[in-house]
């Protein structure tokens, strides 16, 4: 019997982010995407490379927080930006 191995979030080989004037810019050479990222959104979205489970991309970036209360904050948060890319279709 096969293993059936386990799909993490992979950013699509297209979507990138760039420093702009206003911060960043989340860019979808598919679509018409131009649009504004925070800081977080970006980290997150270098750690969807389909190696990284979303539990412990949310650990990662909650390890950037100066508190507990803040580190939960940020793993709900990376929770809710690995979903909104996902329903946009950035990720799989």
């Amino acid at each position: 019997m096969q293993k059936r191995r386990r799909r993490y979030p992979r950013a699509r080989a297209d979507v990138r982010f760039q420093p702009g004037a206003g911060g960043l810019s989340l860019h979808d050479a598919q679509g018409v995407r131009a649009n504004p990222l925070s800081f977080i959104a970006a980290v997150v979205l270098t750690y969807c490379d389909g190696r990284h489970p979303p539990e412990l991309i949310a650990e990662n970036v909650a390890g950037l927080a100066n508190s507990r209360s803040d580190a939960e904050e940020l793993r709900a948060e990376v929770r809710r930006i690995i979903q909104d890319f996902a329903e946009a279709g950035l990720v799989n």
